[in-house]
């Protein structure tokens, strides 16, 4: 599932997720959220209409980007948005394992 959150990121994102070995599924997961803040922190700085068109592409609930917008501190505001990015999509990728495995 891990490999499924790296390419959806790295398309959304253009995030180099390759070339690290991690010993388990958490510690990429922290990884990835570690590598998407830096580049949401990026957007957040030079191009913030191109995240919030992202946030509605990945269909990240607007109260939830609202609530870490309120945050204040960019990074703190990045960490959160890298989350709920990562949770979002990964819901959706097991949604999508769901509704194979019904077919």
């Amino acid at each position: 599932m891990s490999q499924e959150l790296a390419k959806i990121l790295e398309h959304h994102f253009a995030l180099e997720t390759g070339g690290k070995e991690i010993d388990s599924n958490s510690a990429y997961l922290e990884f990835l959220q570690r590598k998407l803040a830096v580049r949401i922190e990026t957007l957040i700085n030079s191009n913030l209409d191109k995240l919030l068109q992202i946030l509605y592409r990945i269909d990240v609930p607007q109260k939830y980007s609202d609530q870490a917008f309120e945050l204040g501190e960019i990074r703190q505001v990045s960490m959160k948005l890298a989350d709920l990015i990562i949770r979002r999509q990964l819901e959706k990728i097991e949604y999508a394992r769901n509704f194979k495995g019904d077919l």
